[in-house]
């Protein structure tokens, strides 16, 4: 077979070869690869980072919980603010929706009265919200207790969007003036994330935009107020000048997987032990900046970094820890990602066109420069480049090669 022929049946398999992994990167085929292969790059990454500043203060209803109640009451939140405040955390960040529908109005009050002893910017409180496409969003009157961001640059229909709030605290808290912010959107997603390592900074309700439980959490943080952020759809979103969050066209971050181990991670019993009876790893632990409260029965469907499936609250501590630290990964773009894939077919043609011998070795060489690119280009900036499509060039070379390249040599 000539070289022609040989080039012509390359290119063509090529090309079925980027239609049919497309199609099935889009039913989720390959999720669990590329989680593996991203997790080999961060392996490889020795980069410095910042030292993030967060504490997971676990709630749970295990037999040997210190919580009487489960959902708790809103005197264990009572307490447990009352404890924590002598260590002076800059934020107390709460999962859990205080909306106590059940609760006497006594307990509520008691709550109200603790959170009065702090400023309103060192705590944050949650609501979940919901995208129902019978909701007029307009009309919710919950979005009213959420902060709008003014300066959007870019296409915004790929944000998150809902329609209305269908958690949010207690009204006496909501009057307070305590920031609050969404930790979920039910419902929300048409088709499930790809990459389900993202969270979303940012929704949409209205024509408006709000910042997430997260984001919300960092601006507290930095002392950011919503006219400050900037958010550049696809790019970052930029807080101050030496705090910018790479996202993509939704507004997602993507969450360095490997924080997973270095998370301070306690549970709330911790804060029934007298301060000076706490060891030194424990107090490190509370006197981290933010203080993270959440639940942490409620498991997302998704196997983390040591497959193991985590908790909807060390998502998110995780995604905050992911901002502090600086350390941001994202996939290449398209754009460039096809590129990579034109370089790749230019240097297989050459390569199936010469003597078997050399052709393996050249392949060889070439998966060798190929996967060294893709340490430096993580190393350099957090991109990756998922390996699917140039693993499938490879094996077309390599068969091209041994079937008809032999034919030529002989």
């Amino acid at each position: 077979m000539n070289d022609r022929k040989r080039t012509i049946i390359f290119i063509v398999l090529s090309v079925l070869a980027i239609f049919l992994v497309n199609r099935e990167k889009q039913k989720n085929s390959f999720l669990e690869f590329e989680r593996q292969y991203v997790n080999w790059l961060i392996d490889t990454k020795k980069q410095k980072k910042e030292t993030s500043s967060i504490t997971l203060l676990a709630l749970d209803n295990s037999e040997d919980s210190v919580l009487q109640d489960w959902p708790p009451s809103p005197l264990d939140f009572a307490v447990i603010l009352n404890n924590l405040k002598q260590y002076n955390p800059s934020l107390i960040a709460i999962e859990p929706s205080l909306s106590f529908s059940n609760s006497p109005d006594g307990l509520v009050e008691t709550l109200r009265t603790t959170c009065l002893n702090f400023n309103k910017g060192s705590l944050l409180f949650s609501a979940v919200c919901q995208m129902d496409q019978s909701v007029d969003s307009t009309k919710d009157k919950g979005k009213k207790f959420f902060d709008v961001l003014k300066n959007i640059n870019g296409n915004t229909n790929s944000i998150p969007e809902f329609t209305k709030t269908s958690s949010l605290p207690n009204q006496r808290f909501a009057a307070m003036g305590i920031p609050i912010a969404f930790t979920n959107i039910e419902l929300t997603q048409k088709k499930p994330e790809r990459n389900q390592y993202k969270f979303p900074l940012i929704a949409k309700v209205g024509d408006e935009i709000v910042p997430s439980f997260v984001l919300k959490a960092i601006m507290l943080e930095t002392n950011t107020s919503p006219d400050q952020v900037i958010v550049n759809l696809g790019e970052n979103i930029i807080l101050t000048e030496n705090k910018k969050i790479p996202i993509d066209a939704g507004g997602h971050v993507e969450i360095y997987p490997a924080l997973q181990k270095e998370l301070p991670k306690e549970k709330i019993n911790l804060l029934t032990t007298p301060s000076n009876e706490l060891g030194k790893k424990s107090k490190s632990a509370l006197s981290n900046k933010i203080i993270f409260i959440g639940n942490n029965n409620n498991k997302r469907n998704i196997a983390f970094r040591d497959n193991e499936f985590i908790s909807n609250a060390e998502f998110m501590a995780l995604a905050i820890s992911t901002i502090q630290s600086g350390l941001f990964i994202n996939e290449l773009s398209q754009t460039n990602e096809f590129i990579i894939w034109i370089i790749i077919i230019i240097l297989g043609i050459l390569i199936i066109n010469t003597k078997p011998s050399k052709a393996l070795s050249r392949i060889g060489l070439l998966i060798i420069i190929y996967l060294s690119f893709n340490m430096i280009l993580f190393q350099s900036n957090g991109q990756w480049v998922s390996p699917i499509i140039p693993l499938t060039f490879f094996i077309i070379m390599t068969v091209i090669s041994l079937v008809f390249g032999e034919k030529k040599e002989a």
